[in-house]
Protein backbone atom coordinates (compact mmCIF):
# COMPACT_ATOMS: atom_id res chain seq x y z
CA UNK A 1 0.00 0.00 0.00
CA UNK A 2 2.86 2.11 0.48
CA UNK A 3 3.23 2.41 -3.10
CA UNK A 4 -0.26 3.04 -4.21
CA UNK A 5 0.03 6.23 -3.94
CA UNK A 6 3.48 7.13 -5.58
CA UNK A 7 2.29 5.58 -8.44
CA UNK A 8 -0.94 6.97 -8.69
CA UNK A 9 0.43 10.36 -8.81
CA UNK A 10 3.26 9.01 -11.15
CA UNK A 11 1.33 9.67 -14.26
CA UNK A 12 0.11 13.25 -13.29
CA UNK A 13 3.81 14.32 -12.97
CA UNK A 14 4.76 13.18 -16.13
CA UNK A 15 2.24 14.68 -17.87
CA UNK A 16 2.71 18.04 -15.77
CA UNK A 17 6.81 17.48 -16.65
CA UNK A 18 5.61 17.25 -20.44
CA UNK A 19 2.82 19.87 -20.65
CA UNK A 20 5.43 22.35 -19.45
CA UNK A 21 7.93 20.96 -21.40
CA UNK A 22 5.81 21.49 -24.56
CA UNK A 23 5.18 25.32 -23.21
CA UNK A 24 8.28 26.02 -23.34
CA UNK A 25 9.91 24.28 -26.96
CA UNK A 26 8.80 26.62 -28.71
CA UNK A 27 11.39 29.20 -27.64
CA UNK A 28 14.45 27.08 -28.28
CA UNK A 29 13.12 25.22 -31.51
CA UNK A 30 13.63 25.36 -34.94
CA UNK A 31 10.64 27.48 -36.93
CA UNK A 32 10.20 24.25 -38.47
CA UNK A 33 9.45 22.23 -34.96
CA UNK A 34 7.62 25.50 -34.31
CA UNK A 35 5.10 24.14 -37.35
CA UNK A 36 4.99 20.89 -36.36
CA UNK A 37 3.78 21.84 -32.81
CA UNK A 38 1.15 23.78 -33.87
CA UNK A 39 0.21 21.34 -35.97
CA UNK A 40 0.01 19.17 -33.03
CA UNK A 41 -1.56 20.90 -31.02
CA UNK A 42 -4.39 22.26 -32.90
CA UNK A 43 -5.46 18.86 -33.93
CA UNK A 44 -5.42 17.72 -30.41
CA UNK A 45 -7.78 20.55 -30.01
CA UNK A 46 -10.05 19.62 -32.76
CA UNK A 47 -9.53 15.85 -31.89
CA UNK A 48 -10.47 16.13 -28.35
CA UNK A 49 -13.09 18.14 -29.19
CA UNK A 50 -14.74 15.67 -32.01
CA UNK A 51 -14.07 13.13 -29.14
CA UNK A 52 -16.53 14.54 -26.17
CA UNK A 53 -19.43 15.17 -28.77
CA UNK A 54 -18.61 11.34 -29.49
CA UNK A 55 -18.55 10.22 -26.25
CA UNK A 56 -22.31 11.24 -25.64
CA UNK A 57 -23.28 9.41 -29.35
CA UNK A 58 -22.85 13.03 -31.48
CA UNK A 59 -20.56 12.06 -34.40
CA UNK A 60 -20.10 15.32 -36.69
CA UNK A 61 -19.29 15.28 -39.95
CA UNK A 62 -19.15 19.15 -39.88
CA UNK A 63 -16.58 20.02 -37.20
CA UNK A 64 -15.29 22.37 -39.85
CA UNK A 65 -18.20 24.66 -38.86
CA UNK A 66 -16.77 25.47 -35.53
CA UNK A 67 -13.57 25.84 -37.01
CA UNK A 68 -14.90 28.23 -39.44
CA UNK A 69 -16.79 30.28 -37.03
CA UNK A 70 -14.33 30.41 -34.29
CA UNK A 71 -11.13 31.87 -37.37
CA UNK A 72 -13.95 34.78 -38.28
CA UNK A 73 -14.93 35.47 -34.84
CA UNK A 74 -11.14 36.02 -34.37
CA UNK A 75 -9.79 37.94 -37.21
CA UNK A 76 -12.77 40.32 -37.11
CA UNK A 77 -12.04 40.80 -33.23
CA UNK A 78 -8.74 41.77 -34.18
CA UNK A 79 -9.35 43.82 -36.95
CA UNK A 80 -12.68 45.61 -36.35
CA UNK A 81 -11.96 45.89 -32.34
CA UNK A 82 -8.39 45.71 -32.52
CA UNK A 83 -8.21 42.77 -29.74
CA UNK A 84 -5.04 41.63 -29.28
CA UNK A 85 -5.10 37.46 -29.65
CA UNK A 86 -5.93 36.24 -26.14
CA UNK A 87 -9.64 38.25 -26.19
CA UNK A 88 -9.13 37.57 -29.97
CA UNK A 89 -9.54 34.25 -29.16
CA UNK A 90 -11.50 34.08 -26.17
CA UNK A 91 -14.20 35.86 -28.29
CA UNK A 92 -13.83 33.20 -30.89
CA UNK A 93 -14.19 30.35 -27.93
CA UNK A 94 -17.59 31.69 -27.14
CA UNK A 95 -18.57 32.11 -30.55
CA UNK A 96 -18.38 28.27 -31.01
CA UNK A 97 -20.29 27.75 -27.86
CA UNK A 98 -23.07 29.78 -28.92
CA UNK A 99 -23.00 27.74 -32.80
CA UNK A 100 -23.13 24.32 -30.55
CA UNK A 101 -25.83 25.15 -28.25
CA UNK A 102 -28.15 26.87 -31.13
CA UNK A 103 -27.44 23.21 -33.22
CA UNK A 104 -28.14 21.53 -30.43
CA UNK A 105 -31.45 22.69 -29.65
CA UNK A 106 -31.97 22.55 -33.53
CA UNK A 107 -31.14 19.07 -34.18
CA UNK A 108 -32.87 17.89 -30.75
CA UNK A 109 -34.44 15.49 -32.53
CA UNK A 110 -32.19 13.73 -34.91
CA UNK A 111 -30.20 10.71 -34.01
CA UNK A 112 -27.44 9.13 -35.46
CA UNK A 113 -26.58 9.96 -39.10
CA UNK A 114 -29.48 12.37 -39.44
CA UNK A 115 -27.42 14.51 -36.81
CA UNK A 116 -24.16 14.06 -39.12
CA UNK A 117 -25.54 14.78 -41.98
CA UNK A 118 -27.13 18.12 -40.16
CA UNK A 119 -23.03 18.82 -39.44
CA UNK A 120 -21.95 18.61 -42.59
CA UNK A 121 -24.77 20.46 -43.92
CA UNK A 122 -23.82 23.64 -41.50
CA UNK A 123 -20.53 23.42 -42.51
CA UNK A 124 -21.65 24.11 -46.28
CA UNK A 125 -23.91 26.40 -45.33
CA UNK A 126 -22.20 28.53 -43.72
CA UNK A 127 -19.55 28.38 -46.41
CA UNK A 128 -22.30 29.62 -48.69
CA UNK A 129 -23.01 32.45 -45.76
CA UNK A 130 -19.49 33.79 -45.63
CA UNK A 131 -18.75 33.84 -49.71
CA UNK A 132 -21.83 35.92 -49.71
CA UNK A 133 -21.15 38.15 -46.87
CA UNK A 134 -18.33 40.06 -48.52
CA UNK A 135 -18.79 43.20 -46.44
CA UNK A 136 -17.80 40.61 -43.59
CA UNK A 137 -15.55 38.20 -44.76
CA UNK A 138 -14.21 39.63 -47.93
CA UNK A 139 -16.04 37.04 -49.82
CA UNK A 140 -13.73 34.65 -52.03
CA UNK A 141 -10.76 37.12 -51.58
CA UNK A 142 -10.55 36.32 -48.06
CA UNK A 143 -9.32 38.38 -44.94
CA UNK A 144 -5.85 39.27 -43.88
CA UNK A 145 -5.12 39.68 -39.79
CA UNK A 146 -4.02 43.31 -38.89
CA UNK A 147 -0.43 41.95 -39.05
CA UNK A 148 0.64 45.15 -36.43
CA UNK A 149 -1.65 42.79 -34.35
CA UNK A 150 0.01 39.55 -34.93
CA UNK A 151 2.72 38.60 -31.81
CA UNK A 152 5.88 36.55 -32.34
CA UNK A 153 5.25 32.78 -34.04
CA UNK A 154 6.60 31.17 -30.48
CA UNK A 155 4.13 32.79 -28.65
CA UNK A 156 1.16 32.01 -31.28
CA UNK A 157 2.58 28.41 -30.33
CA UNK A 158 2.65 28.71 -26.56
CA UNK A 159 -1.04 29.83 -26.65
CA UNK A 160 -2.27 26.71 -28.95
CA UNK A 161 -0.17 24.26 -26.43
CA UNK A 162 -1.79 25.82 -23.41
CA UNK A 163 -5.31 25.38 -25.15
CA UNK A 164 -4.13 22.11 -25.89
CA UNK A 165 -3.13 21.14 -22.18
CA UNK A 166 -6.38 23.02 -21.28
CA UNK A 167 -8.55 20.56 -23.55
CA UNK A 168 -7.05 17.46 -22.15
CA UNK A 169 -7.19 18.52 -18.76
CA UNK A 170 -11.34 19.24 -19.76
CA UNK A 171 -11.82 15.80 -20.83
CA UNK A 172 -9.93 14.37 -18.02
CA UNK A 173 -12.15 16.59 -15.47
CA UNK A 174 -15.04 15.52 -17.65
CA UNK A 175 -14.16 11.59 -17.48
CA UNK A 176 -14.77 12.17 -13.28
CA UNK A 177 -17.81 13.80 -13.04
CA UNK A 178 -21.88 12.51 -13.39
CA UNK A 179 -21.92 13.71 -17.10
CA UNK A 180 -19.52 10.92 -17.81
CA UNK A 181 -22.11 8.20 -17.21
CA UNK A 182 -24.90 10.53 -18.92
CA UNK A 183 -23.39 10.68 -21.93
CA UNK A 184 -22.12 6.95 -22.14
CA UNK A 185 -25.86 6.03 -21.44
CA UNK A 186 -27.09 8.57 -24.15
CA UNK A 187 -24.47 7.19 -26.59
CA UNK A 188 -25.84 3.68 -25.71
CA UNK A 189 -29.96 4.61 -26.03
CA UNK A 190 -30.81 8.18 -26.06
CA UNK A 191 -34.82 6.84 -25.12
CA UNK A 192 -33.50 4.77 -22.07
CA UNK A 193 -31.12 7.19 -21.13
CA UNK A 194 -34.27 9.74 -20.57
CA UNK A 195 -35.78 7.07 -18.69
CA UNK A 196 -33.15 7.02 -16.26
CA UNK A 197 -33.46 10.39 -15.42
CA UNK A 198 -30.90 12.15 -18.49
CA UNK A 199 -32.53 15.15 -20.12
CA UNK A 200 -30.59 14.68 -23.42
CA UNK A 201 -31.43 18.24 -24.98
CA UNK A 202 -30.12 19.74 -21.66
CA UNK A 203 -26.80 17.01 -22.09
CA UNK A 204 -27.11 17.99 -25.41
CA UNK A 205 -26.77 21.56 -25.32
CA UNK A 206 -23.87 21.66 -22.82
CA UNK A 207 -21.87 18.69 -24.79
CA UNK A 208 -21.75 20.50 -28.12
CA UNK A 209 -21.46 24.03 -26.48
CA UNK A 210 -18.17 22.43 -25.20
CA UNK A 211 -17.20 21.02 -28.25
CA UNK A 212 -18.08 23.80 -30.12
CA UNK A 213 -16.01 26.07 -28.39
CA UNK A 214 -12.78 23.75 -28.27
CA UNK A 215 -13.13 23.27 -32.03
CA UNK A 216 -13.56 27.58 -32.52
CA UNK A 217 -10.88 28.22 -29.59
CA UNK A 218 -8.17 25.91 -31.91
CA UNK A 219 -9.27 27.55 -35.27
CA UNK A 220 -9.08 31.08 -33.45
CA UNK A 221 -5.58 30.32 -32.56
CA UNK A 222 -4.52 29.06 -35.65
CA UNK A 223 -5.75 32.17 -37.65
CA UNK A 224 -3.30 34.24 -36.05
CA UNK A 225 -0.36 31.85 -37.18
CA UNK A 226 -1.81 31.81 -40.93
CA UNK A 227 -2.55 35.43 -40.92
CA UNK A 228 -5.08 34.88 -43.53
CA UNK A 229 -8.72 33.10 -44.32
CA UNK A 230 -10.75 32.89 -46.75
CA UNK A 231 -14.31 30.71 -46.85
CA UNK A 232 -12.64 27.56 -48.29
CA UNK A 233 -9.93 27.61 -45.51
CA UNK A 234 -11.98 28.32 -42.79
CA UNK A 235 -14.87 25.76 -43.33
CA UNK A 236 -12.35 22.76 -45.35
CA UNK A 237 -13.89 19.64 -45.52
CA UNK A 238 -10.52 18.48 -44.14
CA UNK A 239 -10.47 19.87 -40.86
CA UNK A 240 -13.33 17.46 -40.00
CA UNK A 241 -11.41 14.25 -41.36
CA UNK A 242 -8.20 15.42 -39.30
CA UNK A 243 -10.90 15.70 -36.55
CA UNK A 244 -12.28 12.18 -36.93
CA UNK A 245 -8.86 10.65 -38.03
CA UNK A 246 -7.05 11.24 -35.03
CA UNK A 247 -9.09 10.38 -31.93
CA UNK A 248 -10.14 6.83 -34.10
CA UNK A 249 -6.45 6.11 -34.84
CA UNK A 250 -5.56 7.00 -31.04
CA UNK A 251 -8.86 5.28 -29.83
CA UNK A 252 -12.26 7.18 -29.24
CA UNK A 253 -13.83 7.70 -25.96
CA UNK A 254 -10.72 7.72 -24.39
CA UNK A 255 -8.99 10.71 -22.90
CA UNK A 256 -5.22 9.85 -23.91
CA UNK A 257 -6.36 8.23 -27.48
CA UNK A 258 -7.06 12.08 -29.01
CA UNK A 259 -3.41 12.87 -27.93
CA UNK A 260 -1.85 9.52 -28.89
CA UNK A 261 -3.75 9.75 -32.19
CA UNK A 262 -2.89 13.80 -32.94
CA UNK A 263 1.07 12.80 -33.03
CA UNK A 264 0.57 9.80 -34.79
CA UNK A 265 -1.59 11.75 -37.54
CA UNK A 266 0.83 14.46 -38.00
CA UNK A 267 3.83 11.90 -38.32
CA UNK A 268 1.98 10.43 -41.03
CA UNK A 269 1.24 13.51 -42.59
CA UNK A 270 4.93 15.02 -42.56
CA UNK A 271 6.54 11.55 -43.28
CA UNK A 272 4.54 10.94 -46.70
CA UNK A 273 5.12 14.68 -47.32
CA UNK A 274 8.76 14.03 -46.77
CA UNK A 275 9.39 10.57 -48.44
CA UNK A 276 7.06 10.63 -50.70
CA UNK A 277 7.37 14.15 -52.37
CA UNK A 278 4.28 15.61 -51.89
CA UNK A 279 1.40 16.51 -49.17
CA UNK A 280 -1.45 14.80 -51.48
CA UNK A 281 -0.88 11.35 -50.55
CA UNK A 282 -1.29 11.78 -46.71
CA UNK A 283 -5.02 11.47 -47.71
CA UNK A 284 -4.21 8.05 -48.81
CA UNK A 285 -2.01 7.14 -46.02
CA UNK A 286 -4.73 7.86 -43.77
CA UNK A 287 -6.84 5.80 -45.39
CA UNK A 288 -5.07 2.69 -44.75
CA UNK A 289 -4.00 3.55 -41.21
CA UNK A 290 -7.81 3.91 -40.57
CA UNK A 291 -7.76 -0.02 -42.21
CA UNK A 292 -5.02 -1.42 -40.30
CA UNK A 293 -6.16 -0.24 -37.38
CA UNK A 294 -9.95 -0.85 -37.69
CA UNK A 295 -8.54 -4.31 -38.37
CA UNK A 296 -5.96 -4.86 -35.92
CA UNK A 297 -6.49 -2.22 -33.42
CA UNK A 298 -10.51 -1.55 -33.37
CA UNK A 299 -9.53 0.20 -29.86
CA UNK A 300 -7.27 2.41 -31.55
CA UNK A 301 -3.07 2.52 -30.70
CA UNK A 302 -3.95 3.78 -27.05
CA UNK A 303 -6.43 0.67 -26.57
CA UNK A 304 -3.85 -1.69 -27.96
CA UNK A 305 -1.34 -0.27 -25.48
CA UNK A 306 -3.41 -0.98 -22.74
CA UNK A 307 -4.43 -4.07 -23.46
CA UNK A 308 -0.46 -5.18 -23.94
CA UNK A 309 -0.16 -4.04 -20.52
CA UNK A 310 -3.02 -5.93 -18.73
CA UNK A 311 -1.90 -8.69 -20.59
CA UNK A 312 1.92 -7.86 -19.63
CA UNK A 313 0.19 -7.54 -16.05
CA UNK A 314 -1.66 -10.50 -15.83
CA UNK A 315 1.73 -13.02 -16.59
CA UNK A 316 3.53 -10.99 -13.87
CA UNK A 317 0.69 -11.92 -11.59
CA UNK A 318 0.63 -15.85 -12.98
CA UNK A 319 4.31 -15.79 -12.47
CA UNK A 320 4.74 -14.73 -8.80
CA UNK A 321 1.71 -16.96 -7.99
CA UNK A 322 3.94 -19.88 -9.36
Amino acid sequence: MAFTTPMRILPFAAAIAFSAACIALPFAATPVVNDWIISVAKLVVLAVSWNIAANAGLISLGHSAFWGVGSYAAVLAANKLGMPILPAVIAAALAGAVLGAALAVITGRLRGIFFAIATLALSEGLRVIAVMLVGVTGGGEGLYLAQSLRPDVRIVCVVMVCCAVGAVAISWVLTRTPYQYACRAMRANESAAQMLGVNPVRLRVIVLALAGALASLAGGVNIWYTGFLDPNIAFDLHITILAQIAPILGGIHTVAGPVVGSFATVFLSEASRIWLGTKGFSLLVYGVALIVCILFMPHGMWGAYRKFHARDKQRAVAGRAA
